[in-house]
Protein backbone atom coordinates (compact mmCIF):
# COMPACT_ATOMS: atom_id res chain seq x y z
CA UNK A 1 0.00 0.00 0.00
CA UNK A 2 1.00 3.43 -0.50
CA UNK A 3 0.02 7.16 -1.20
CA UNK A 4 -0.19 8.97 -4.49
CA UNK A 5 0.10 12.63 -4.33
CA UNK A 6 -1.48 13.26 -8.07
CA UNK A 7 -4.48 12.32 -9.75
CA UNK A 8 -3.36 11.08 -12.80
CA UNK A 9 -3.02 7.81 -14.94
CA UNK A 10 -1.77 4.51 -13.53
CA UNK A 11 2.13 4.29 -14.21
CA UNK A 12 4.39 2.12 -16.07
CA UNK A 13 6.51 2.20 -13.03
CA UNK A 14 3.65 1.70 -10.69
CA UNK A 15 3.73 5.08 -8.82
CA UNK A 16 0.33 5.79 -8.66
CA UNK A 17 -3.13 3.96 -7.85
CA UNK A 18 -6.19 3.83 -10.22
CA UNK A 19 -8.01 5.69 -7.93
CA UNK A 20 -5.93 8.74 -8.92
CA UNK A 21 -6.47 8.42 -12.68
CA UNK A 22 -7.39 11.27 -14.58
CA UNK A 23 -7.70 11.62 -18.10
CA UNK A 24 -4.77 14.09 -18.90
CA UNK A 25 -1.19 15.26 -17.56
CA UNK A 26 -2.28 16.25 -14.26
CA UNK A 27 -0.10 18.31 -12.23
CA UNK A 28 1.80 16.79 -9.46
CA UNK A 29 0.87 20.31 -7.01
CA UNK A 30 1.88 18.39 -3.58
CA UNK A 31 2.33 20.19 -0.51
CA UNK A 32 4.52 18.48 2.63
CA UNK A 33 7.16 18.78 4.77
CA UNK A 34 9.26 21.79 3.20
CA UNK A 35 12.65 20.44 3.78
CA UNK A 36 14.30 23.27 2.74
CA UNK A 37 12.34 25.96 4.59
CA UNK A 38 12.87 23.69 7.64
CA UNK A 39 16.71 24.46 7.25
CA UNK A 40 16.21 27.91 8.76
CA UNK A 41 16.86 28.61 12.26
CA UNK A 42 13.45 30.48 13.80
CA UNK A 43 10.29 29.42 13.52
CA UNK A 44 7.84 32.09 13.31
CA UNK A 45 5.47 33.05 16.67
CA UNK A 46 2.41 30.96 16.53
CA UNK A 47 -0.68 33.45 17.33
CA UNK A 48 -1.41 32.47 20.63
CA UNK A 49 0.08 29.32 21.45
CA UNK A 50 2.08 29.68 24.89
CA UNK A 51 5.95 29.34 24.49
CA UNK A 52 6.05 26.42 25.55
CA UNK A 53 3.68 24.55 23.15
CA UNK A 54 4.94 25.94 20.25
CA UNK A 55 7.34 23.94 17.84
CA UNK A 56 10.20 22.67 18.92
CA UNK A 57 13.52 24.78 17.02
CA UNK A 58 17.11 24.31 16.96
CA UNK A 59 19.13 26.10 19.53
CA UNK A 60 22.66 27.10 19.97
CA UNK A 61 25.56 25.59 17.74
CA UNK A 62 22.92 23.52 15.75
CA UNK A 63 21.48 26.50 14.62
CA UNK A 64 24.10 27.59 12.45
CA UNK A 65 25.01 24.77 10.11
CA UNK A 66 21.42 25.00 9.49
CA UNK A 67 21.17 28.24 8.56
CA UNK A 68 24.32 27.27 6.35
CA UNK A 69 22.53 24.43 4.66
CA UNK A 70 19.78 26.36 3.96
CA UNK A 71 21.75 29.28 2.30
CA UNK A 72 23.97 26.75 0.60
CA UNK A 73 20.63 25.31 -0.97
CA UNK A 74 19.21 28.59 -2.12
CA UNK A 75 22.49 29.77 -3.73
CA UNK A 76 22.84 26.51 -5.37
CA UNK A 77 19.10 27.14 -6.89
CA UNK A 78 20.25 30.48 -8.12
CA UNK A 79 23.26 29.23 -9.64
CA UNK A 80 21.27 26.51 -11.81
CA UNK A 81 19.15 29.49 -12.89
CA UNK A 82 22.52 31.17 -14.23
CA UNK A 83 23.43 27.93 -15.63
CA UNK A 84 20.51 27.58 -17.60
CA UNK A 85 20.31 30.83 -19.85
CA UNK A 86 21.80 29.13 -22.99
CA UNK A 87 19.19 26.02 -22.54
CA UNK A 88 16.82 26.40 -26.09
CA UNK A 89 13.01 27.00 -23.37
CA UNK A 90 14.67 29.55 -21.55
CA UNK A 91 17.27 31.86 -23.71
CA UNK A 92 16.61 35.11 -23.96
CA UNK A 93 14.74 35.90 -21.00
CA UNK A 94 15.94 38.38 -18.55
CA UNK A 95 17.80 36.88 -15.74
CA UNK A 96 14.75 37.71 -13.23
CA UNK A 97 12.30 35.97 -15.77
CA UNK A 98 15.04 32.72 -15.74
CA UNK A 99 14.62 33.08 -12.12
CA UNK A 100 10.95 32.89 -11.56
CA UNK A 101 10.67 30.03 -13.52
CA UNK A 102 13.41 28.03 -11.92
CA UNK A 103 12.04 29.03 -8.29
CA UNK A 104 8.65 28.12 -9.53
CA UNK A 105 9.74 24.73 -10.44
CA UNK A 106 12.08 24.13 -7.93
CA UNK A 107 9.88 25.32 -5.02
CA UNK A 108 6.75 23.25 -6.49
CA UNK A 109 8.86 20.02 -6.50
CA UNK A 110 10.47 21.32 -3.01
CA UNK A 111 6.72 20.97 -1.63
CA UNK A 112 6.23 17.54 -3.90
CA UNK A 113 8.69 15.65 -1.57
CA UNK A 114 8.05 17.66 1.20
CA UNK A 115 4.31 16.03 0.99
CA UNK A 116 5.54 12.09 0.24
CA UNK A 117 8.01 12.90 3.31
CA UNK A 118 4.85 14.02 5.46
CA UNK A 119 2.94 10.07 4.14
CA UNK A 120 6.20 8.93 4.60
CA UNK A 121 5.96 10.12 8.52
CA UNK A 122 2.49 9.21 9.32
CA UNK A 123 2.72 5.52 7.75
CA UNK A 124 6.28 5.12 9.71
CA UNK A 125 5.17 6.61 12.78
CA UNK A 126 2.18 4.99 12.73
CA UNK A 127 0.30 8.47 13.34
CA UNK A 128 -3.59 8.33 14.32
CA UNK A 129 -5.02 9.91 10.93
CA UNK A 130 -8.32 11.99 11.82
CA UNK A 131 -10.00 12.96 8.68
CA UNK A 132 -7.96 12.87 5.40
CA UNK A 133 -4.99 11.81 5.33
CA UNK A 134 -4.00 13.72 1.96
CA UNK A 135 -5.20 16.88 3.79
CA UNK A 136 -3.27 16.13 6.66
CA UNK A 137 -0.20 15.55 4.51
CA UNK A 138 -1.00 19.24 3.13
CA UNK A 139 -1.17 20.69 6.86
CA UNK A 140 2.24 18.58 7.52
CA UNK A 141 4.29 20.40 5.12
CA UNK A 142 2.82 23.91 5.31
CA UNK A 143 3.46 24.15 8.89
CA UNK A 144 6.83 22.85 8.61
CA UNK A 145 7.88 25.19 6.24
CA UNK A 146 6.12 28.33 8.40
CA UNK A 147 7.65 27.32 11.82
CA UNK A 148 11.36 26.84 10.34
CA UNK A 149 11.54 29.96 7.67
CA UNK A 150 14.11 32.55 7.34
CA UNK A 151 15.03 33.52 3.99
CA UNK A 152 12.93 35.39 1.70
CA UNK A 153 13.30 32.79 -0.55
CA UNK A 154 11.79 30.25 2.15
CA UNK A 155 8.42 32.26 1.70
CA UNK A 156 8.62 32.36 -1.57
CA UNK A 157 8.37 28.39 -1.89
CA UNK A 158 5.10 28.60 -0.09
CA UNK A 159 3.77 31.55 -2.48
CA UNK A 160 4.92 29.28 -5.29
CA UNK A 161 3.22 26.61 -4.49
CA UNK A 162 -0.19 27.99 -3.63
CA UNK A 163 0.10 29.73 -6.95
CA UNK A 164 0.57 26.47 -8.41
CA UNK A 165 -2.39 25.11 -7.64
CA UNK A 166 -4.13 28.13 -8.68
CA UNK A 167 -2.54 27.83 -12.22
CA UNK A 168 -3.76 24.13 -12.06
CA UNK A 169 -7.30 25.48 -11.48
CA UNK A 170 -7.07 28.02 -13.90
CA UNK A 171 -5.69 25.38 -16.48
CA UNK A 172 -8.73 22.88 -15.76
CA UNK A 173 -11.40 25.42 -16.13
CA UNK A 174 -9.78 26.44 -19.50
CA UNK A 175 -9.43 22.70 -21.16
CA UNK A 176 -13.10 21.93 -19.40
CA UNK A 177 -12.41 19.40 -16.91
CA UNK A 178 -14.36 18.08 -14.64
CA UNK A 179 -14.52 18.69 -11.33
CA UNK A 180 -13.28 15.55 -9.22
CA UNK A 181 -15.18 15.89 -6.04
CA UNK A 182 -14.97 12.14 -5.11
CA UNK A 183 -11.40 12.48 -5.17
CA UNK A 184 -8.81 11.78 -2.13
CA UNK A 185 -7.46 15.06 -2.47
CA UNK A 186 -9.10 18.21 -2.09
CA UNK A 187 -9.97 20.24 -4.91
CA UNK A 188 -7.03 22.47 -6.00
CA UNK A 189 -8.62 26.07 -5.31
CA UNK A 190 -8.77 24.40 -1.63
CA UNK A 191 -5.36 23.36 -1.18
CA UNK A 192 -4.32 26.56 -2.60
CA UNK A 193 -6.22 28.29 -0.15
CA UNK A 194 -5.17 26.19 2.43
CA UNK A 195 -2.01 27.24 2.32
CA UNK A 196 -2.69 30.88 2.59
CA UNK A 197 -5.00 30.66 5.20
CA UNK A 198 -2.33 28.78 7.00
CA UNK A 199 0.23 31.84 6.25
CA UNK A 200 -2.10 34.47 7.25
CA UNK A 201 -2.93 32.49 10.37
CA UNK A 202 0.55 32.10 11.53
CA UNK A 203 1.08 36.29 10.78
CA UNK A 204 -1.14 38.34 10.16
CA UNK A 205 0.54 41.11 8.83
CA UNK A 206 4.07 39.34 7.42
CA UNK A 207 1.60 37.34 4.98
CA UNK A 208 -1.20 39.72 4.85
CA UNK A 209 -0.01 40.49 0.69
CA UNK A 210 -0.29 37.20 -0.38
CA UNK A 211 -3.83 36.98 1.15
CA UNK A 212 -4.75 39.70 -0.72
CA UNK A 213 -3.40 38.46 -3.82
CA UNK A 214 -4.94 35.50 -3.35
CA UNK A 215 -8.20 37.54 -2.79
CA UNK A 216 -8.96 35.75 0.81
CA UNK A 217 -11.97 37.17 2.12
CA UNK A 218 -11.70 39.41 5.00
CA UNK A 219 -14.53 37.61 7.02
CA UNK A 220 -12.17 34.15 7.00
CA UNK A 221 -9.17 35.54 7.99
CA UNK A 222 -9.51 35.79 11.72
CA UNK A 223 -10.54 31.71 12.18
CA UNK A 224 -7.32 31.65 9.96
CA UNK A 225 -5.71 31.98 13.29
CA UNK A 226 -7.89 29.17 14.81
CA UNK A 227 -6.68 26.97 12.25
CA UNK A 228 -2.96 27.30 12.76
CA UNK A 229 -3.06 27.35 16.18
CA UNK A 230 -5.16 24.27 16.26
CA UNK A 231 -2.92 22.35 13.47
CA UNK A 232 0.41 23.11 15.39
CA UNK A 233 -0.73 22.45 18.59
CA UNK A 234 -1.71 19.06 17.31
CA UNK A 235 1.08 18.52 14.91
CA UNK A 236 3.75 19.14 17.66
CA UNK A 237 2.31 16.72 20.05
CA UNK A 238 2.17 13.98 17.86
CA UNK A 239 5.80 14.19 16.53
CA UNK A 240 7.63 15.00 19.85
CA UNK A 241 7.88 11.55 20.58
CA UNK A 242 9.89 10.75 17.43
CA UNK A 243 12.03 13.88 17.73
CA UNK A 244 15.99 12.83 17.04
CA UNK A 245 18.27 14.30 19.96
CA UNK A 246 21.70 16.12 18.98
CA UNK A 247 23.34 12.42 20.51
CA UNK A 248 21.19 9.66 18.56
CA UNK A 249 22.66 8.50 15.46
CA UNK A 250 20.84 9.99 12.24
CA UNK A 251 18.94 6.77 10.04
CA UNK A 252 20.18 5.87 7.00
CA UNK A 253 18.17 7.44 3.62
CA UNK A 254 19.54 5.81 0.26
CA UNK A 255 19.69 8.43 -2.54
CA UNK A 256 19.06 7.06 -6.23
CA UNK A 257 19.08 9.60 -9.21
CA UNK A 258 17.57 7.23 -12.07
CA UNK A 259 18.59 7.75 -15.99
CA UNK A 260 16.89 10.35 -17.99
CA UNK A 261 16.64 10.80 -21.97
CA UNK A 262 15.52 13.36 -23.85
CA UNK A 263 14.17 16.98 -22.66
CA UNK A 264 14.05 15.03 -18.85
CA UNK A 265 17.73 14.86 -19.09
CA UNK A 266 18.11 18.67 -18.19
CA UNK A 267 15.69 18.07 -15.18
CA UNK A 268 17.51 15.71 -14.13
CA UNK A 269 20.73 16.93 -14.30
CA UNK A 270 19.56 19.98 -12.38
CA UNK A 271 17.99 18.18 -9.71
CA UNK A 272 21.45 16.13 -9.12
CA UNK A 273 23.08 20.10 -9.31
CA UNK A 274 21.11 21.75 -6.37
CA UNK A 275 21.41 18.24 -4.74
CA UNK A 276 17.32 18.10 -3.84
CA UNK A 277 16.92 14.60 -2.66
CA UNK A 278 20.31 14.95 -0.41
CA UNK A 279 18.51 18.15 0.90
CA UNK A 280 15.55 16.57 1.81
CA UNK A 281 16.99 13.07 3.46
CA UNK A 282 19.47 15.57 5.25
CA UNK A 283 16.53 17.10 6.83
CA UNK A 284 14.47 14.28 7.34
CA UNK A 285 16.93 11.84 9.06
CA UNK A 286 18.25 14.86 11.63
CA UNK A 287 15.22 15.51 12.41
CA UNK A 288 13.41 12.46 13.70
CA UNK A 289 14.25 8.94 14.56
CA UNK A 290 12.92 6.71 11.99
CA UNK A 291 11.99 3.01 12.97
CA UNK A 292 14.15 1.80 9.85
CA UNK A 293 16.20 2.92 6.74
CA UNK A 294 14.52 3.88 3.64
CA UNK A 295 14.96 5.24 0.14
CA UNK A 296 14.17 8.54 -1.76
CA UNK A 297 14.55 8.57 -5.90
CA UNK A 298 14.04 10.60 -8.77
CA UNK A 299 13.40 8.46 -11.86
CA UNK A 300 11.83 8.88 -15.32
CA UNK A 301 8.33 7.40 -14.71
CA UNK A 302 6.09 8.15 -18.31
CA UNK A 303 3.70 10.61 -16.85
CA UNK A 304 4.29 13.03 -13.66
CA UNK A 305 3.74 11.66 -10.33
CA UNK A 306 5.25 10.73 -6.90
CA UNK A 307 4.68 8.50 -3.95
CA UNK A 308 5.20 7.14 -1.04
CA UNK A 309 5.21 3.68 -0.88
CA UNK A 310 4.57 1.35 2.43
CA UNK A 311 6.11 -2.05 1.46
CA UNK A 312 9.50 -1.04 0.45
CA UNK A 313 9.84 1.97 1.98
CA UNK A 314 10.59 4.07 -1.07
CA UNK A 315 9.60 7.74 -2.00
CA UNK A 316 9.68 8.42 -5.53
CA UNK A 317 9.82 10.98 -7.17
CA UNK A 318 9.58 11.54 -11.12
CA UNK A 319 11.23 13.43 -13.18
CA UNK A 320 8.22 14.60 -15.29
CA UNK A 321 7.35 16.33 -12.79
CA UNK A 322 9.81 19.26 -13.17
CA UNK A 323 8.48 19.18 -16.89
CA UNK A 324 4.75 19.84 -16.35
CA UNK A 325 5.65 22.48 -13.45
CA UNK A 326 7.72 24.02 -16.54
CA UNK A 327 4.94 23.44 -19.30
CA UNK A 328 1.72 25.02 -16.58
CA UNK A 329 4.16 28.34 -15.64
CA UNK A 330 5.07 28.86 -19.25
CA UNK A 331 1.51 28.58 -20.58
CA UNK A 332 -0.34 30.02 -17.31
CA UNK A 333 1.90 31.95 -15.45
CA UNK A 334 3.10 34.56 -17.83
CA UNK A 335 1.31 36.54 -20.07
CA UNK A 336 1.20 34.38 -23.62
CA UNK A 337 -1.81 33.23 -24.48
CA UNK A 338 -2.21 29.17 -23.31
CA UNK A 339 -1.48 27.40 -26.56
CA UNK A 340 -4.37 24.14 -26.95
CA UNK A 341 -3.04 20.70 -25.59
CA UNK A 342 -3.91 17.41 -26.80
CA UNK A 343 -5.15 15.57 -23.77
CA UNK A 344 -3.59 11.89 -23.15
Amino acid sequence: MGFSLVRAKPLSCALLTASEVRSKHRLCLPYALLFVLALGTKPLVAQGIPRDQQPVQERGADAHPRQAQSDAFEARIHELARALANQPRLKGLTAQERQKRVEFVTGNMIFVGAHELGHAVISEMDLPILGREEDMADVFAILAGLNAVKTDFSLRVLEHAARGWFLSARRDRKEGETLDYYGRHGLDEQRAYHIVCLMIGSDPVKFKSVADEAKLPEIRRPSCGWDYDAATRSWRRVLMPYRRAPDQPKTQIEIIYGPAEGILAIYAQSFRDIRFLETLADHASDQYVWPAPFTMEMRTCGEPGARWTIPTRRLHICYELGLEFHELYLEYGTNRKPSKRKKR
